[in-house]
């Protein structure tokens, strides 16, 4: 059976895409997670934490990213508990004590994300779902809020990593010759000398029962100019750089 598959844009003013975060060291990765996605997805869908079938239907599909905007570090500081709520004591970690969290964030990011997969069905019920969300959609944590739709496009037929290879540029361009990157799965670990292992796709959203596997991934270069439009990047003539 022929992949189906869909397009998302991943765009705002700070995302977070952790994979290793423990409670008060959150990290976030440079672009999104699977399990990110996937929990963006079962939101849209209406999804509860404990139906598990489905997020193996889920966790199933192909999934691509290209970062069409790096984004830039955030590090916020916070603390927890060491006061008091509805007047009693209020701690975390079974203590009274203040806790300090430090917590990461990508700023102005914008990513291409691509999914795929033979299920027809539930390609078509994703795309129908971003149209009407069940749930709040946010990119990562609940105080990361999208800044444009994001259902790109689709259904299409066609596999994830060549649906990001043929979507149209999200942001401004610095030059037709700049290079993007983009973030594959390979089927299995040794499929490419270059892959690498993270552990992000998600077995369980269970909470305190949250589950990952590995899943295998390498990067690949894409030029604007090779992507639709991207030879419209206006560059000066006479010095070879671009109009500012």
């Amino acid at each position: 059976m022929t992949h189906r598959g869909l397009l998302l844009v991943l765009e705002g003013p700070l995302q977070a895409w952790g994979t290793q975060s423990r409670f008060s060291h959150r990290e976030t990765d440079f672009e999104p997670s699977k399990s990110g996605v996937l929990g963006l997805v079962g939101a849209a869908l209406g999804m509860p934490r404990d139906d598990e079938a489905m997020l193996r239907r889920l966790a199933d599909l192909s999934m691509a990213v290209r970062v069409d905007r790096e984004g830039r570090i955030l590090i916020d500081y916070h603390t927890v508990g060491g006061g008091t709520f509805r007047g009693r004591p209020h701690g975390v970690y079974g203590t009274k004590d203040t806790v300090p969290t430090r917590r990461f964030y990508l700023m102005d990011a914008c990513f291409v994300v691509g999914l795929s997969g033979e299920d027809h069905s539930l390609i078509d019920g994703i795309v129908e779902a971003f149209g009407c969300p069940r749930w709040p959609l946010y990119l990562g944590r609940r105080s990361c809020s999208p800044s444009r739709r994001i259902l790109l496009g689709g259904p299409y037929d066609d596999h994830a990593n060549d649906l990001i290879r043929s979507a149209p540029l999200q942001v401004k361009a610095p030059d037709p010759n700049h290079k993007i990157r983009c973030v594959l799965e390979t089927p299995r670990h040794g499929a490419d000398e270059f892959a690498r292992p993270r552990a992000d796709v998600p077995r369980s959203f269970r909470l305190y029962a949250r589950k990952f596997e590995n899943r295998f991934i390498y990067e690949e270069w894409l030029r604007v100019a090779d992507l639709p439009g991207g030879n419209d990047v206006p560059v000066s003539p006479a010095t070879e750089q671009p109009v500012s």
